[in-house]
């Protein structure tokens, strides 16, 4: 079971990018982030189920965490981040719901002045039996702090089970917290239009995959090997629209 950790220089340098393309069934990944800016990139490309456990502590610094998981098999995700010191955690993560993925967001603020900002992006295709929760804590003594929850939900076909749980535990006054979710499914009258402009089924999902993966042209161009992630996303999107 190979284990990665990230800490002060070692896996990359402070106020560059980082970017770890996993292979391996089961991953164990420790964040030490401290006095820098860190951009950090988790992506599947494991072919087979995965497990997933990261934790970390970050102290005086601007963290952005994202995570892109598209795989075509089991996957789990258990992820606990404590953040400290008027440090700053932005995490953004791509799902595609396919086969069975249980994710748990576990993210704390520990200390005064910190921000935690979360955005889940979701899309559940057939049979998807997919589940999130979405933990943010802000520990008393926290003053001044924020932490801001946002899940965008969108189903295809008839998954099993699509669930997002945003979840706030606040024990402090000082205090600023939210949570959103939106949920539903393809807008049929989208898909008229894309039909009747010659697109099937299949192009149709294509096209909306590579807008929730790919928002723009140099989406991924802030990481390392980013030309790199950017074939593997196009890889995969026809994969899923050839079957």
């Amino acid at each position: 079971m190979p284990s990665i950790t990230i800490k002060d220089n070692s896996l990359f340098e402070i106020n560059k990018s980082c970017t770890l393309i996993i292979k391996s069934d089961e991953v164990n990944i420790e964040y030490n982030l401290k006095d820098g800016e860190y951009n950090i990139l988790i992506f599947n490309d494991a072919d087979c189920n995965i497990v997933i456990n990261d934790k970390g502590h970050i102290n005086n610094s601007i963290v952005k965490l994202n995570y892109l998981e598209l795989n075509n098999y089991d996957y789990i995700q258990n992820s606990n981040v404590e953040v400290d010191k008027s440090s700053q955690l932005f995490v953004v993560s791509t799902y595609l719901g396919v086969n069975s993925k249980k994710i748990i967001y576990d993210l704390v603020n520990a200390g005064k002045d910190t921000v935690i900002d979360i955005t889940n992006n979701i899309i559940c295709l057939d049979k998807a039996d997919f589940s999130l929760d979405c933990i943010g804590t802000i520990k008393n003594g926290a003053k001044r702090s924020i932490c801001h929850q946002k899940s965008h939900c969108l189903t295809l076909d008839n998954p099993k089970k699509a669930r997002v749980l945003p979840v706030l535990n606040i024990d402090e006054n000082d205090v600023e917290a939210s949570h959103s979710l939106s949920s539903g499914t393809l807008d049929e009258d989208i898909l008229f239009y894309m039909n009747s402009r010659g697109l099937d089924k299949k192009a149709a999902l294509g096209l909306i995959l590579r807008s929730y993966l790919m928002p723009n042209d140099n989406y991924y161009d802030g990481f390392i090997d980013g030309d790199t992630i950017k074939t593997l996303v196009e890889g995969k999107v026809n994969h899923l629209c050839s079957i």
